[in-house]
């Protein structure tokens, strides 16, 4: 063939600047070995541990103040004294909400991917290790090997091996006999047992997930107060109002308390769906929503009214008491006018000089502002003018406390718990046993060899001996095999 008709190929050019190219596969295998690697997932467990720790240490807001940008801006106001300017820079990271914060729940997942990758890494030598074992041992193992036996025997080869072989069966021992070579064979007991650290590992994960869903889907509202007599919307898109009909709270002889109750009627989308009396033990529950009875207290029933007509008219929980204990009170926002309406009573059992039994100090202040706008004392029923507001003190009742929380990722977290357990004690009681036998012709008899290089152990020590003694006394003293 002439030249003219050879086709010739020059290597491609590549640029230096262009740099070497990268497969797919390459850039997964990379991350792979990057999640899959020990000092990776020790890093991201001490990070994890430092942010719970952060979590515990620094004061945390609930899933209601922060989702309510009024009691979030009053929580970050309150912690300023302590934390000074540092307060809306930690605010901002999430040393406040740390639990529900981003960080938090980014460190989670890739704690959860960090398991995973070293779960997926470690199975394929646990299903070796468990169903595809090594089953022939060289001469110097048996002869090095942690635990070792060895039994000169006047029986034939055959008949020792069914002597090994029924001992096996009574102690419920697998026996894997090397098909090249029928002298040599691989004993084990709980092959499945390695297994555990992968359920313990998919247990992790499972409460990691359960988690990051609560923290997600779910809520939880500590001081739900609602005064006797009264129905309060529950919130969190939930259609939800629960309405307390009575409470009632008793006491032995000490004064210790004995029960506390609230009669609780549930309504969803104005219709009736639960009706109970809920106490401390004896919570009531509703798709997925729980009430919890948490606390009790007295409410001011007061009416608020403007230049645009009636803004708020019920119970005002006194839930707050100054730092002298004499006095109680509770805080009304509104928000057009953009005003705080403190309620002031005297503490239960105290007596305070400017506030007569039947009587409420009344302070009205501009939102987020320190400085009193206008301040009375008025009497139960009769109507006042305060800063511009009319303002009646109607009456005193009480008001019951609930926990109101949403835990959907609960029950994700209870499987992982008992898989947890499970694993556990897959792992730590049914430890793998293995061991390899050699039974080998001699011309007056044969000779049985055992070995295993598992870990010291007195139990196992105790059995692999037993075992050996065992095959020897059944061909020494005639048993059955």
């Amino acid at each position: 063939m002439s030249d003219q008709n050879t086709a010739t190929h020059e290597p491609e050019q590549v640029d230096a600047l262009d740099g070497a190219r990268i497969s797919g596969a390459e850039v997964w295998r990379t991350i792979y070995a990057l999640f899959y690697n020990k000092k990776i997932g020790l890093l991201l467990i001490l990070i994890v541990t430092i942010l719970s720790l952060i979590g515990v240490v620094f004061p945390q807001a609930n899933s209601y103040v922060v989702a309510d940008e009024a009691a979030w801006e009053d929580f970050l106001t309150n912690l300023t004294p302590v934390y000074g300017g540092w307060t809306r820079i930690l605010a901002a990271i999430g040393f406040f909400n740390m639990f529900s914060s981003w960080l938090f729940r980014i460190m989670m997942i890739l704690l959860c991917l960090s398991i995973i990758g070293c779960t997926t890494h470690r199975i394929p030598l646990l299903y070796r290790t468990a169903y595809k074992p090594r089953k022939r041992a060289s001469e110097n193992f048996f002869n090095t090997a942690r635990f070792r036996y060895s039994a000169r025997l006047s029986a034939d080869a055959e008949t020792t091996t069914d002597a090994l072989l029924a001992t096996a069966k009574r102690r419920h021992m697998r026996v894997i006999a090397d098909d090249a070579q029928r002298e040599f064979f691989y004993l084990d007991r709980f092959h499945w047992a390695p297994f555990g650290t992968a359920l313990s590992h998919l247990a992790f994960i499972l409460i990691i997930i359960g988690f990051l869903v609560t923290q997600s889907m779910g809520f939880r509202n500590d001081f739900f107060l609602v005064t006797v007599g009264e129905t309060q919307e529950v919130g969190y898109n939930t259609g939800l109002s629960a309405k307390v009909v009575s409470f009632q709270d008793a006491y032995n002889e000490d004064g210790r308390p004995l029960d506390y109750v609230s009669h609780v009627i549930l309504y969803k989308d104005g219709q009736t769906v639960a009706d109970q009396n809920v106490r401390v033990n004896s919570p009531l529950s509703y798709d997925g929503v729980m009430f919890h009875q948490a606390s009790f207290g007295m409410s001011a029933v007061v009416s608020i009214s403007g230049n645009a007509g009636e803004l708020r008219s019920g119970g005002v929980p006194l839930r707050y008491t100054t730092s002298d204990g004499a006095y109680s009170y509770g805080v009304v926002e509104l928000e057009d006018p953009a005003l705080e309406v403190f309620v002031i009573t005297s503490a239960s059992g105290r007596t305070n000089p400017d506030l007569a039994p039947g009587q409420a100090r009344i302070e009205v202040y501009e939102s987020g502002s320190q400085e009193t706008m206008d301040m009375k004392v008025v009497d139960q029923g009769q109507p006042a003018t305060v800063a511009g507001l009319d303002i009646t003190f109607e009456r005193e009742a009480q008001y019951a406390g609930l926990i109101v929380r949403s835990d959907p990722g609960a029950w994700v977290v209870w499987l992982g718990s008992a898989l947890l357990i499970i694993g556990s004690i897959m792992t730590m009681a049914l430890r793998h046993q293995r061991m390899w036998a050699w039974v080998t012709a001699t011309d007056d008899g044969s000779v049985l060899r055992l070995a295993s290089h598992d870990k010291r152990d007195l139990g196992f020590s105790r059995y692999f001996h037993g075992f050996g003694t065992e095959i020897t006394e059944r061909i020494t003293q005639g048993k059955e095999l």
